[in-house]
């Protein structure tokens, strides 16, 4: 998992665009699934998810794996979201609740894609149904380095070696991993001393934090041996990393521990267990008074409400890293006839209310990624509104059209085109509204030079943005 990313993710803030959508879906529904001893989610952590949507005003399901499990489940606890869009699995832990909560504000508005994310020389390890890995990064050697020495070369005998002595985990050339596959990476950083002493020092990283590792081991080192026997260094590495993820896995106090399900366990369908999607859906009534006029200036609505502003995400196979926007201020102005074309508009978002939902990604991402302390927000004012319609916008009518802009970060600019669906509207208060979706993408490394998580590109290198609130007159 790459470090310093992360989610840089974020980004996002960017922010432009408008529209809260005052839909609700009955189907929304939050679904945990538990072994039926309850081995590893204690009643406690259940009851906390069910205060969570409580609040969210979801419903909330817990489902035992004797009832028998949909196919595509390998490890329980395993949490999903569903709604009349779709379904997304959970990819956290299961007692970090304000990363549930971000996980399902983001799967209201998009839910997860499959993509292959194919991996090379892995250490797998294939329990029951459930598909483990564990990638290792391995830095380059410091100290005194040998003359002939070769880092490719080095790292494969080291991967080799460290291989050897598992007993759970076999090194596989190739391995495609999907949303279901659990992964501890490790760290090795490897020093020779002048008497030719090799020192290996670690870390262990859970797949959902590569901020903060789960386990160190530096003094003293994971091993030594004299450069000559360093194969021997790695094997006892191995065995010691191999038993630390065991026991990660069977006893985390961080929420990383899972029982695998057999092979044997009971299959059943979604539908079965009676968690079919709906596709049924209420909005609200807005008022349709055409008659009312339609205003030349706007800025985002002020709310009351926590929703999301914005939420995004990176591309699939590595869309379930997300997060969102809670805030965004700036102001539209229609052209002197009403209608889009024309229009001027500028956004601003403050990097301080971007969220992973977790404390240690955003101090990561705020801070060390984006530079709030230089750089307080981000920025997109338009520059070209295409194929809008030229009469003014009228009360009722949904409008399309692409807005081309320059986004502002880090304070680097670039253009960029925002797909964009715009209708006016009279709120429950008679008060004017315009109501707008926005989705884009924007390309982090090529333009911000910004590592996404561990994963193929293109997916790791771009971020989708979807994007639903209000304006309101100024």
């Amino acid at each position: 998992m790459t470090h310093k990313f992360l989610f840089s993710i974020i980004l996002a803030f960017f922010c432009f665009s408008f529209a809260h959508f005052y839909l609700t879906d009955k189907s929304e529904v939050l679904v945990l699934f538990v072994d039926q001893d309850q081995a590893t989610i204690s009643q406690v952590q259940i009851d906390s998810l069910q205060q969570l949507t409580e609040q969210m005003n979801i419903d909330f399901v817990v489902k035992q794996s004797n009832e028998g499990l949909p196919q595509e489940i390998t490890t329980l606890p395993s949490i999903y979201f569903q709604n009349r869009k779709g379904r997304s699995k959970y990819y956290g832990r299961y007692n970090n609740y304000s990363r549930i909560q971000n996980f399902v504000r983001t799967s209201k508005l998009a839910h997860q894609q499959d993509a292959a994310n194919e991996k090379t020389n892995v250490l797998v390890w294939k329990n029951g149904k459930a598909d483990i890995t564990a990638p290792l990064k391995m830095t380059e050697l410091t100290g005194v380095v040998p003359e002939d020495f070769e880092q490719e070369a080095f790292e494969e005998e080291a991967l080799n070696a460290i291989a050897s002595t598992m007993t759970k985990f076999k090194l596989l050339d190739k391995h495609s991993l999907s949303k279901h596959s659990k992964s501890f990476y490790f760290n090795i950083y490897p020093y020779l001393n002048k008497k030719k002493q090799l020192s290996l020092t670690t870390e262990i990283f859970s797949q959902y934090n590569c901020v903060k590792p789960i386990y160190t081991q530096s003094s003293p080192p994971i091993a030594t041996a004299k450069w000559a026997k360093r194969a021997k260094a790695f094997a006892k590495a191995g065995q010691v990393i191999e038993a630390e993820i065991l026991r990660q896995i069977e006893s985390s106090t961080l929420g990383d521990d899972f029982t695998a399900v057999a092979m044997e366990a009971t299959t059943a369908s979604w539908e079965d267990l009676g968690l079919n999607i709906e596709n049924t859906s209420t909005q609200k009534e807005k008022t349709q008074n055409t008659k009312v006029d339609i205003p030349q200036k706007w800025q985002v609505e002020k709310r009351q409400d926590d929703e999301p502003i914005i939420i995004f995400s990176f591309l699939s196979p590595v869309d379930n890293y997300a997060g969102e926007v809670k805030a965004l201020t700036g102001a539209l102005e229609l052209a002197p006839n009403l209608s889009m074309q024309n229009a001027k508009g500028k956004f601003h978002v403050n990097i301080s209310d971007v969220t992973m939902g977790a404390e240690d990604f955003d101090y990561e991402v705020q801070n060390k990624m984006l530079q709030m302390n230089v750089f307080p927000n981000a920025s997109f004012e338009f520059l070209e509104v295409l194929d809008a319609p030229s009469t003014p916008l009228q009360i009722g009518v949904p409008q399309k059209m692409l807005v081309k802009g320059q986004f502002t970060m880090l304070g680097i600019s670039t253009p960029i085109e925002v797909n964009t669906d715009i209708e006016a509207f009279v709120d429950e208060k008679e008060e004017v509204k315009l109501q707008v979706n926005c989705t884009f993408q924007l390309p982090l490394f090529d333009k911000f030079k910004l590592d996404g998580p561990d994963g193929p590109s293109p997916a790791k290198d771009n971020l989708q943005f979807y994007m639903k609130f209000n304006l309101e007159t100024i």
